[in-house]
Parts: C-alpha cells; structure tokens; sequence
C-alpha cells in the first residue's frame, strides 16, 4: 500500500459530517473524494454518487420485493441492513418511514453512508460500524425487516450468520446471495471466482454441501482490505453453499417459509441466469394460519 493510499485512508477517517450546511459544490466536492460508488444515489438535483440519473435495476427489482412484503408498509417498521455499503437500501426505506440500522464493517463504506445521510436529512437512519457475526439480537435488538444483499458469500461462517439472524427477524428476510454450482463452472459475467472443489462443511451438528472462495491472497494487509469494500471483512476465505444447502440453512436456522423469487432469462438481470448462481430469497418464520373449519391443535400442558 502506498503512502498516498495511507494518507487518503486516513484522511477519510477523519471526516465529520455532523452539522454541515451543504452547497451543491460542497455535496459534489465530497462525492468525488469518495468515490468510486458502488450505490447510485441522487444526493441533489442533477447530483448522483455514480452519475447515473437512474437507479439500477436490481435495486430497484429488491426494494419491490421489500414493499410487497410489507402489508402494511415502511412506516414505523424497523429495518436492518446488514452489509450496507454505501446505504441505498437503508436510505431508501428511511425516506420511506422506517426506522433503519445500516451496519457495515468497512469504514469507507460507513463514511459514505453517513456523507449521504447527512446530506439527505435523514432523522431515522443511523449506521453503526461492525463486523456482520456480531450482530445479534442481544447486541442490536430485534428488526421486522432484514435486508442481507451480498453479504453471505463473504462469511467464513453462513449457517451462524443467518442462525443469529433467525432470531431477531420478527418478519421477514430477504436475501441475495450467490451459491456454489453442483455440477459445472461458475462464471458471473467476466468474472469467474476462485472457487475450490465442491466439499461438506461441518457447522455444529450438520455438515452442508459448498465451495471454499478466496476472498484475498495469503499476505493480504490491514490497507488492502480496507480498500477492498465490497470484499470479506477479514477472512481470506468465505463459503458458499450450494443453493440446496443454503435451504436447509435457512430452514435449520428456523425460517420455516421460504420464498425464492425468480427471474426469467429475459430480464438480464442478477438473478436471471441459472448458471451464475445468483439467488434472491424471502425467508419468514413461524406464521401459523388459523382455519375456520378445522380446529387448531391444542397446546399440551407441560409435564
């Protein structure tokens, strides 16, 4: 890592955006000094983070998802996006009333979020800078809605992650993920990750079905990892489950309805060719349907 990627990176944990008065100039100004962006958000008229006038498909595809599953809508729902990047998803269900948590354990990705918070004014929004096998019920409290969009590939440890998940979701999950194909090559575009042979991973009593994916070389520093912001936190190696794996997972976890939402080939999109394995899941858990013509099973007492 060079000194000037030192000084930058230093440079950029330095700054506050409590209490600004923010001019077009200045909203452009600081959205140049961090760029690149991975999230188009438009900060002020004509001013985009990727200057883009247009937000992406895909976003807008998974914010669809997010609306239709809230009956009865954004307002006084809690949200938690976990791996948020630079928090399109968080702000865009802020502005639509939630009350949302943004956590991210990249500080360029927490800069940027808060830049586009402060820009925006957004009272209902806050981002906290942690690790995403941190986040429990204990330590963050419960959510209605969890957003975990590209995030799993990147765990050491997915079946933890979503276990923890599970208990604090008292609605639904969306997830968007990419799983490790069974039978033949993975290529995601032009890229084609470093994956290792198909083998079971034991995590507490059960063994799931996935690939090992390099995530860094041996050697990696504290500064290249920094600046790899859409990269694992701090394992060289992350796994992804077969889709059939990353089921049970979920199932195991205790989300007990899932949901795949599935695109045709046509769409051209993430999620529309099977071979890239890439797949989008809504996962709830227990929602029990009381019949009107059937009796309802009778609690036993204990003992």
């Amino acid at each position: 890592m060079s000194a000037e990627d030192r000084e930058y990176l230093q440079a950029i944990r330095a700054l506050s955006f409590d209490d600004r008065d923010w001019t077009s100039a200045a909203i452009e100004e600081m959205r140049d000094f961090l760029s690149p962006w991975n999230h188009n958000i438009r900060l002020a008229p004509g001013i985009y983070t990727a200057f883009v006038e247009d937000w992406y498909p895909e976003h807008e595809a998974i914010m669809n998802v997010v609306e239709r599953h809230l009956i009865q809508g954004f307002a006084g729902k809690r949200v938690l996006d976990l791996g948020c990047l630079e928090g399109y998803f968080s702000v865009e269900s802020a502005l639509h009333g939630a009350e949302v948590l943004g956590v991210d354990a990249k500080e360029i990705n927490l800069k940027k979020c808060e830049f586009v918070r402060s820009v925006l004014g957004v009272p209902n929004l806050s981002f906290a800078l942690d690790d995403a096998m941190n986040v429990t019920r204990e330590r963050y409290g419960s959510s209605d809605v969890v957003l975990a969009l590209g995030l799993l590939y990147h765990l050491k440890n997915p079946v933890s992650f979503l276990a923890n998940i599970a208990k604090l979701c008292e609605g639904f999950l969306v997830l968007d993920t990419l799983v490790a194909l069974e039978e033949r090559p993975q290529r995601i575009s032009d890229w084609q990750p470093e994956l290792s042979d198909i083998r079971e991973f034991a995590f507490g009593e059960r063994t799931y079905r996935g690939r090992l994916y390099r995530e860094y070389q041996p050697g990696a520093g504290e500064e290249e990892r920094a600046f790899s912001t859409t990269a694992s936190y701090t394992n060289e190696l992350s796994v992804w489950l077969t889709e059939s794996a990353l089921v049970d997972a979920l199932s195991d976890a205790g989300f007990e309805q899932l949901e795949k939402i599935v695109f045709p080939r046509r769409e051209n999109n993430w999620w529309s060719d099977p071979d890239e394995g890439r797949v989008l899941y809504v996962a709830a858990g227990s929602r029990r349907f009381t019949s009107a013509i059937f009796d309802s099973p009778v609690d036993q007492p204990e003992g």
